[in-house]
């Protein structure tokens, strides 16, 4: 048996966990934990061992990370000290410094797996649901400790079918996906790195993409409100955990038993803004002007990329800006202010907030709502609408104008209520929505 076969098993070993995480698992002078190297073609990977030895120092740089050597059996991490197990070579460097000049360079305090790293043997695969970015994906089941066996998708990626950067990237969206706890945002239960191959076990959504639903089947007016109502939900939620998601968009939604849930985190960024690579390429048909212009993303970049979630939901899935080309989008949306208009059919208070005066689609950020302040602007229409607005509420509409404050700015929508209408009167309605901007860590 090879190593890392021997230590499988062992509560301190991470197996391929990569710097990122390691930084935030090694908090005092002492603290470690053996992990294997990242891959790179062509080279074998080795044994490490992650020690902090400097915890002043910020952002995790005083961690160090010594290669365990291996030759005609035998293990060390310095010359002519070598040891037959890792177990017998840890042992050691708790009573011995690995290096003799370095004070802080003792083993002292082992740091065992966290709840997000999950053990292969507790993963049952069963059929192929698709191929990833990065290799199959599997409908299972998970072994959990509070919830028994729970069904669950499986990003199944063979390490000599990746790139290091690509082992990177599958790592970074589930650092940032394990804490997500939400309704309308698919969970992450963890990723099981201790072996081969690397696994990314995500909540198992019955139904589909959302797309693909709204293309194949006849969707009511009530349940489409329904879903907006629910995907904007989950990006306030997003927002919260300072999180831009970056590619807001119908084909990364799934959906099932009337129960929508943002997913597909691949280019997510947490921070108040993120700057992109003008190299990388992006869904240009969902892009905001500002992204266009200066590849820069904040949250209000996912709220214009909301508007155009919902133009996909009121014409069942089509492809935005139908019978224009890429570039002609670049071109029109960046250089004339072109925006989409949504069909006739659209109930006038659902286009008023998406797309009358352009809330959501207005050209500076700043101008445009927040997700919070769209939520509960989609709560008051709904509440207004009465039974029917949405699939578990069913009726007809409630009118007027509103006046929802948000931003210091006052976003009107038009309710038209019957009652009023046949009295041939209006009201105007000051509604004050709770609208906390999320503090956004640089």
């Amino acid at each position: 048996m090879s190593s890392v076969d021997l230590i499988a098993k062992e509560s301190w070993f991470h197996g391929l966990l990569p710097r990122e995480d390691v930084k935030a698992m090694l908090k005092n002078n002492g603290d470690f934990l053996v992990r294997t190297s990242e891959p790179v073609a062509g080279k074998a990977r080795h044994l490490i061992v992650s020690l902090m030895q400097n915890e002043d120092e910020p952002d995790g740089g005083g961690s160090r990370h010594y290669v365990i050597k291996e030759e005609n059996g035998k293990l060390s991490l310095v010359e002519h000290i070598v040891f037959p197990t890792v177990q017998a070579l840890l042992n050691y460097y708790k009573e011995n410094r690995i290096n003799a000049k370095e004070q802080n360079s003792i083993l002292i305090n082992p740091i065992n797996r966290q709840f997000w790293e999950l053990s292969h043997d507790d993963i049952t695969l069963t059929k192929t649901l698709g191929e990833g970015a990065f290799g199959e994906v599997k409908a299972g089941t998970l072994e959990t400790k509070n919830n028994g066996k729970v069904n669950v998708a499986v990003k199944v990626a063979k390490l000599e079918k990746v790139t290091k950067e690509q082992i990177k990237e599958i790592m970074a969206e589930a650092r940032l996906m394990r804490n997500f706890d939400h309704k309308n945002v698919v969970k992450c239960y963890g990723v099981a790195a201790g072996m081969e191959p690397l696994m990314v076990v995500m909540e198992l959504v019955p139904g589909g993409g959302l797309d693909s639903y709204l293309q194949k089947n006849k969707v009511a007016l009530p349940e489409k409100i329904d879903i907006m109502c629910q995907v904007i939900k989950g990006i306030v939620y997003i927002h919260k955990q300072n999180v831009i998601h970056r590619d807001i968009a119908a084909r990364n939604c799934l959906y099932g038993n009337l129960v929508v849930k943002v997913s597909d985190f691949g280019l997510s960024r947490q921070g108040k803004s993120y700057q992109m690579n003008p190299k990388n390429r992006v869904p240009i048909r969902w892009l905001a002007p500002e992204t266009l212009a200066t590849y820069t993303y904040t949250p209000q970049s996912d709220v214009f990329a909301f508007g155009i979630l919902c133009w996909e939901v009121l014409e069942n899935g089509a492809q935005p800006y139908p019978n224009m080309t890429v570039a002609d989008v670049h071109n029109k949306v960046l250089k004339e202010d072109y925006r989409m208009t949504l069909n006739e059919k659209t109930p006038p208070e659902i286009a008023d907030i998406i797309a009358t005066q352009k809330k959501t689609w207005m050209v500076q950020p700043t101008d445009r709502p927040t997700s919070a302040a769209l939520s509960e602007m989609f709560d008051i229409v709904v509440k207004k609408l009465g039974p029917g607005a949405t699939p578990s509420r069913g009726g007809a509409g409630l009118g007027g104008s509103i006046s929802v404050q948000a931003r210091n700015k006052v976003f009107r929508i038009n309710v038209r209520d019957p009652l009023c209408q046949a009295a041939k009167r209006g009201s105007d309605t000051n509604v004050s929505v709770s609208n906390e901007e999320p503090e956004f860590d640089e």
